[in-house]
């Protein structure tokens, strides 16, 4: 019987993966991709509501790669901006991306001001580090980033102004700035008010600019029955703009139909430009804005299609990753929707490819999966762009994390990213470097003595490699694959 049911399982996942290579090939040359970013981009905020819908849709999206957030004035001081950047940053746990204060300007507070400082970004944090200069962080950010830049701008023009003012050099590393501003001709709104002389030098400059406008003839209404579309996409991104606007004060807005799609527009311009009107108005500058209502009428589901992100943007054979209950072992399917709410469909990912390549359900393997996704997560980065050193040595069981760490961030020993350390003893524990920057995770003593207490009685019960020994730890690796949280088992250390 259980020969039969192995039977139907093959016979029912050999049938999906023939569906899934059949729409492959079916698909849209566009789909078939490197898994790399399009856009490295630069995005400069004033801390407004929109800004922070806009943060969360371009932070969420493999597409992107925000190499770096700074702050101008505007809804709120630079300052206080950054604070809540930097909160709403370490509550994804991407503490790895950068945050740079801008200059005060002292231009007049806008009326939004007071309900801008209600919003709950994050929980502030409790280290108390100086954030960067914006201009230092722009600048280090342009000259050491091997692709050309998109420079994303929901505020004021100060920041970048006074970068090409100190090195216009720099101007030649940005493919473009995407500025949000009310009104082109004549130049009006909070956004160009704020810093007029910043906003002429940039527009001066000789860099591409698209200058996005809102269409007051076709506004994009922030309504509920928006948000709740938005709280039914099952990522942490598209959580936190429902939950921010359910919340005071942006509820009462919500309800009264104030809230419209302002700088969301400039995330939704870099993926459904089609929807824009856009001309030029000189050799470097061009406006666009919704080109009518039936643009208008699309811009909802574009923000949702840019929060839910590409199915395939971890996958280069499958389109999206298969999670149908009946591909899956008896034992295994009690776990598989749990296990994808708690931490995300990129570990279950990670986790069943790991444990196939593996040979077995293996307890080492399995935490190597949650130590490489949570370095990608610092870095807010996709597979295959992060170089590791693993401390975890060459012998089981402890080698066994090698495999889990090439699987859960990409750095294969095809690739030549990984290296193995010659130290002795091995530990649980890797370094990982992306541009410039490392930090190292370390299994937590704790938890290490816990996995060997554990391994340790299965081999007085049912001696060492034998049978039952490791249906024990199949069963020891599903345990901890459901209850060990990747944000809590790993001491971190940053820089080293």
């Amino acid at each position: 019987m259980e020969s039969e049911d192995m039977t139907i399982h093959l016979h029912t996942l050999l049938r999906t993966i023939f569906t899934i290579v059949c729409l492959i090939f079916l698909l849209p040359e566009g789909h078939a991709h490197s898994g790399k970013a399009r856009f490295h981009a630069i995005i400069d905020t004033d801390g407004a509501a929109d800004d922070l819908r806009t943060l969360c849709m371009l932070l969420g999206n493999r597409e992107v790669e925000v190499l770096a957030i700074t702050t101008s004035e505007g809804a709120l001081l630079p300052d206080s901006a950054a604070v809540r950047v930097r909160a709403l940053l370490d509550s994804f746990y991407h503490e790895g991306v950068p945050v740079g204060a801008g200059r005060a300007v002292n231009a007049p507070a806008p009326v939004w001001r007071t309900h801008s400082r209600q919003v709950e970004w994050g929980a502030p944090s409790s280290g108390s580090a100086a954030l960067p200069l914006a201009q230092t962080l722009i600048g280090e950010t342009l000259e050491n980033e091997e692709e050309k830049v998109f420079f994303i701008a929901l505020g004021a023009l100060t920041n970048l102004s006074d970068v090409l003012q100190a090195n216009p050099a720099l101007g030649g590393r940005i493919e473009r700035v995407v500025w949000y501003n009310t009104r082109v001709e004549p130049l009006a709104g909070a956004n160009y008010e704020t810093d007029r002389e910043a906003a002429s030098r940039v527009l001066a400059s000789g860099i591409p600019v698209t200058v996005v406008s809102a269409n007051p003839d076709c506004p994009v209404v922030v309504t509920p029955a928006l948000l709740d579309s938005v709280a039914a996409v099952p990522t942490v991104y598209a959580r936190k703009i429902a939950d921010t606007h359910r919340a005071a004060p942006l509820a009462k807005l919500v309800d009264a139909g104030h809230l419209q799609a302002w700088d969301d527009l400039a995330a939704v311009r870099l993926f459904a430009p089609e929807l824009f009107a856009t001309r030029k108005i000189s050799e470097t500058v061009e406006v666009c804005s919704l080109s009518d209502q039936v643009a208008a009428a699309q811009i909802p589901e574009e923000i949702l299609r840019i929060l839910r992100g590409k199915p395939d943007s971890e996958s280069r054979v499958f389109y999206g990753f298969p999670v149908q209950h009946e591909l899956y072992a008896a034992d295994v399917v009690p776990m598989v929707d749990e296990t994808i709410a708690r931490y995300g469909p990129s570990e279950w990912r990670a986790g069943v490819l790991t444990n196939e390549l593996h040979g077995h359900l293996g307890i080492y393997a399995t935490i190597g999966v949650k130590m490489g996704i949570r370095a990608r997560e610092y870095f807010n980065i996709g597979v295959d762009d992060i170089e590791v050193t693993t401390y975890a040595g060459h012998n089981p069981p402890i080698s066994c994390m090698n495999d889990g760490l090439q699987v859960g961030t990409g750095a294969s020993v095809g690739h030549g990213l990984i290296t193995v350390a010659e130290n002795d003893p091995p530990r649980p524990e890797a370094r990982f470097s992306f541009k410039g920057k490392t930090i190292r995770l370390a299994l937590k003593p704790e938890y290490a003595r816990r996995i060997r207490r554990d391994v340790e009685k299965g081999i007085e019960l049912y001696g060492n490699l034998t049978e039952p020994y490791w249906l024990y730890v199949r069963g020891l690796a599903l345990q901890y694959w459901l209850e060990f949280d990747r944000h809590g088992i790993f001491d971190m250390y940053v820089g080293e």
